[in-house]
């Protein structure tokens, strides 16, 4: 390695990240500095601070919040004031020699109106300036034709060189889709010295992916609904049954239809139970047992229910929580935070605000939380000079600090690693904003979410495509086809249950 790639200490790196100004200009052979900066970070509104969890009793395993997604709001941990200084305690990487060639990368669809897909087009614009002879092409692939797509690639032995990680962690290192991440790559004191979070799902023990930030869900609620009911964010109570006679005086029947739901989480069901199993401090599963079929799951999926039939806050047959809010015909919905960015994309003029999400015992833990990497996975298919150049892109993503922060934030999601934005200050300069941009709402869902994981939120590991559709399957019967919960959870223990036994899934000690 060059001098240039000999990473600084933690003492030496918070003194960078501190100092402000622009990059210092580097200069030796064969090294690479990473892309100039151009603009500040966002500002997050301030919100107050959920007190720590109580939960509920008689969990089948405890779960406990994950340590790793609270760096970004621990207080002692590396700060960048600016942009710049951020870039420069990331440094550079010894740069490959790559003679010129085309790669192909799949990622997210979209286009420049959503703005974590302004995030990630700059990265690659960025990249094709660095790497000239290097030409990515971009193709997008929709989320959920993404493993048939790539199963099929894989069977004809051609495909992606660059695929988005789409929550495929574990399910792309287990059908031998992506390569890991050797040291000749990014060294392992770069890795550790800024804490990504190292993802290692098979058991030969190599790394195959890397995050740098993480989102979660919150409530979304429609200001002008809330506006001319004469409530506030701050009036929104804290546990669910009393969100629920809340969401009352907010949902409105026409004809004997509901034309404005209080709470809608049509589609999302198996979310919010999923994260208020989390909540009353009980695991999903782990590696040998699920624990779907457990009093927690019952008291999740029977508040569900009264929110249809008890509270009559939502309707079986009303839109889906996501067009709902987007469309203004609901008061509250849940999302995860990602849901901010894509509705700048969809439904720009809706004013929104974010809100705590609501547990049983009205604190923390608030649910489940998930990393998130930088995007690109160098797939199997690469070979030759392509895999060099995909490599390159990678390394290079992974030294963006620009590139981090704003796909982090306009994606919905805190930076993880080190250093990172001075949230508490961003937060505290945001809180004076009277006259929000969808960016500036994007932003202070940030803050309720960094509160949300100091009061505890869990890491439980993969969440795989296996489990969501077992879970829609669930969701379906107990809600939609009003089947009686224990006879449901039940038959689904048992198909749970195979499925552990026959595939090894990432699962984190922690959780």
């Amino acid at each position: 390695m060059s001098g240039l790639d000999r990473r600084v200490s933690r003492r030496r790196l918070l003194v960078i990240a501190g100092a402000g100004g622009g990059i210092v200009a580097l200069a030796a052979c064969g090294a690479t500095p990473a892309p100039a900066a151009t603009a500040t970070s966002p500002a997050v509104e301030a919100a107050d601070t959920p007190t720590a969890a109580t939960g509920g009793e008689g969990a089948s395993a405890a779960a406990s919040p994950t340590p790793g997604g609270n760096v970004a709001v621990v207080e002692g941990g590396a700060i960048a004031e600016t942009i710049e200084a951020g870039q420069q305690a990331y440094g550079t990487y010894d740069r490959a020699t790559v003679p010129a060639v085309e790669i192909l990368l799949w990622g997210p669809p979209g286009d420049e109106t959503d703005p974590e897909m302004r995030a990630i087009f700059a990265n690659v614009k960025a990249f094709g300036e660095a790497y000239p002879d290097i030409k990515a092409n971009y193709e997008p692939v929709q989320w959920g034709d993404i493993d048939t797509k790539v199963n099929a690639a894989l069977a004809a032995k051609q495909g992606p060189d660059v695929v988005m990680e789409a929550d495929r962690e574990g399910e792309f290192a287990r059908r031998g889709a992506i390569r890991d991440i050797t040291e000749e790559v990014l060294p392992m004191d770069y890795i550790q010295g800024h804490k990504f979070y190292q993802v290692r799902p098979l058991d030969d023990g190599k790394l195959y992916w890397l995050h740098a930030c993480a989102m979660g869900p919150i409530i979304y609620a429609n200001k002008k609904l809330l506006d001319a009911a004469g409530v506030k964010v701050s009036d929104v109570p804290k546990t669910w049954p009393e969100f629920g006679k809340f969401c009352q005086q907010l949902t409105k029947n026409d004809g004997g239809q509901m034309s404005q739901a209080g709470f809608v989480f049509n589609g999302y069901a198996r979310y919010v139970w999923n994260d208020m199993m989390y909540q009353q401090k009980a695991h999903v599963y782990d590696k040998k047992k699920s624990y779907i079929n457990s009093q927690e799951s019952v008291n999740a999926w029977q508040m569900l229910v009264d929110m249809y039939d008890k509270y009559k806050v939502n309707d079986r047959s009303f839109l889906d929580a996501y067009e709902a809010i987007g469309t203004g015909k609901a008061a509250f919905s849940q999302g995860w935070t990602w849901v901010g960015s894509s509705l700048e994309a969809n439904y720009p003029d809706i004013e929104w605000v974010p809100v705590t999400y609501p547990t049983f015992s009205g604190e923390g833990p608030y649910g489940r939380f998930d990393y998130d990497g930088l995007v690109w996975m160098v797939t199997t298919l690469a070979q030759g000079d392509k895999m060099k150049a995909a490599w390159e892109l990678f390394k290079f993503s992974n030294h963006n600090y620009q590139y981090m922060v704003d796909r982090a934030h306009n994606q919905g999601s805190i930076v993880t690693t080190e250093p990172h934005p001075n949230y508490d200050k961003m937060f505290a300069e945001a809180a004076a904003k009277t006259e929000l941009s969808q960016a500036d709402r994007r932003a202070q869902s940030l803050a309720v979410l960094a509160n949300q994981f100091k009061g505890g939120m869990v890491f439980p590991g993969e969440v795989a495509a296996p489990f969501d559709d077992m879970w829609r399957k669930m969701e379906d019967a107990i809600l939609l086809n009003k089947q009686p919960i224990q006879d449901v959870l039940k038959e689904y223990e048992v198909l749970y249950d195979e499925m552990l036994n026959k595939t090894n899934f990432w699962i984190t000690p922690e959780a």
